[in-house]
Order: C-alpha cells, then structure tokens, then sequence
C-alpha cells in the first residue's frame, strides 16, 4: 500500500466515524468535521491515483482491486458535490460506508501490476471506463436518495415520527438529489455505451457483440430509461420510482460484477 492510499484510508475512516456520531447526536460540527475529513482524502486519494497511473504507465483500472478503488473515487466525488448543493447531514452516513469499505479491500486484494496490452492504451478507454464509474456512483446516489425517501415516505404515512425521521432530509431534498443523479447516470450511461461501442470498432472491428457486459450495460440502461421516463412524467414521483431505483441498482452492480468474455482484462 502507498503512503497516499494508506492516508486516504484514514482519512475516510475518520471522515465516515465523524460523520456517523454527528447523524446520531445531530451535532453539525462533527458533519463538517466529517466532511473536511473527506475532502482531504479525496485529494489524497486523486493523488494516489495519477502516482499510480505514473508508475505503471496507463490507467488504473486493469484489474479488481484497481477497479475498486478507481470506484471509491468516484462515489467521494459524487458525495462530495451532493454535499456542496445540498447541505445533507445525513448524506455522510448512508455514502462514506461503502466509499471506506471500497478503498480498504482494494487495498487488501492489492494486485500487482500486470502487461498491459499497447491497443487498450486508448484515449477511448480511458473516457469510456471514468464515465462508467461515475454512471455507477451516480446511480449509487440515487438508490440511497430513493431508499431514504421510502423511509421518510413511511414515518409520515404512519405519523409515528421516530429516531430517523429527524436526521434524514425532507422528501423534497431526498427527491432532488433523485432527481439530478439519476440524469447524471443516465447520461453518463448513455456516454458509456456509445463511447464502448466506438472503442469496439476501433479495438476489434464491430461496434457491438453481445458481450456479456455489454448485454448487462444495456439492459441496466433500458431499466433507467424507463425510470427517466417515469420519474419525469406527471405523476411519476415518490415510492414506484424509489423501488425502480433499487432494482436498477441491483442491475448496476450485476453490471460492474460481469468482468468475462471481451471484458475479462477488467
């Protein structure tokens, strides 16, 4: 582990235990605490990142542990800018455990650096995986936002205001971050297929083969095109658009997992 890394994972872990005991005690210094926290280690974490694309030539994210960590960097970003919109206390608590946990095992599964072959050192690449990524943490954003509604949703509906219901944002601010992440996703998705497609033509000599990731990608994309559609039609809010979130999630993590076939490098 590189001295950056091992400084981002503390960093993290401090940022996430701020932000966990000020969502509890509703205490906002340890929020900022906790964001201030984050922030550092995302620096450290981009440094760490071009070290490593410096040191093995190409960009970082040939294999799991790469993979992994390149996505923790992702998910603090996307954290970072809902937390400089929003102003969410709560945001910390539900996003950093799952950026912590990404950095640490990758770290732990830590691989050395392999050949990597010349005619994947494509610019092409290198924009069609970071706008995966960040399709994958937008949508990640979503899910949390739409799960946060479904809760709030039922402590109003039940009238039986409990510990969550006044530590998590309203539905309108839950319906917000909805709202922008799930267009973000969508478009990077979008940026994703199109630009993979391109690639395709230009590494192997068709745009499209029915590769298992590329069956998954597209068939996440369709569940998130029916959600657009949903979300921004007339009635189209609230809790069905919630439960579609957390299925195209479910289909978002099916996506990153299928790692065989043409994309077996990853």
């Amino acid at each position: 582990m590189g001295w950056t890394l091992f400084i981002t994972i503390a960093l993290y872990t401090v940022g996430l235990l701020h932000s966990i005991f000020g969502f509890c005690q509703k205490r906002q210094i340890f929020v900022q605490i906790a964001l201030g926290m984050v922030a550092c280690g995302f620096a450290f974490h981009t440094l760490s990142l071009v070290l490593l694309s410096v040191q093995r030539q190409h960009f970082p994210i040939t294999n799991l542990p790469e993979s992994l960590c390149f996505f923790a960097w992702c998910i603090s970003l996307t954290f970072i800018i809902a937390n400089v919109r929003y102003r969410s206390n709560a945001l910390g608590a539900f996003v950093l455990p799952l950026v912590s946990l990404l950095t640490i095992f990758s770290q732990v599964i830590w691989a050395e650096n392999r050949e990597f072959p010349a005619w994947m050192n494509s610019g092409w690449l290198h924009f069609h995986v970071s706008v995966a990524f960040l399709a994958y943490a937008a949508f990640f954003l979503t899910f949390i936002s739409g799960v946060i509604y479904l809760i709030q949703e039922n402590e109003l509906k039940e009238k039986n205001f409990r510990f969550l219901y006044f530590r998590l944002p309203s539905l309108k601010v839950c319906d917000e971050l909805f709202r922008r992440f799930l267009l973000v996703g969508f478009v990077s998705m979008s940026l994703t297929i199109i630009s993979g497609a391109i690639w395709a033509q230009h590494a192997w000599g068709h745009f499209w083969s029915w590769d298992p990731k590329e069956t998954a990608s597209l068939v996440t994309w369709g569940i998130y095109l029916i959600l657009v559609n949903y979300r921004f039609a007339a009635k189209g809010r609230g809790r069905r658009a919630a439960y579609i979130s957390i299925i195209g999630f479910a289909s978002t993590l099916v996506t990153f997992a299928v790692n065989w076939g043409l994309h077996k490098y990853l």
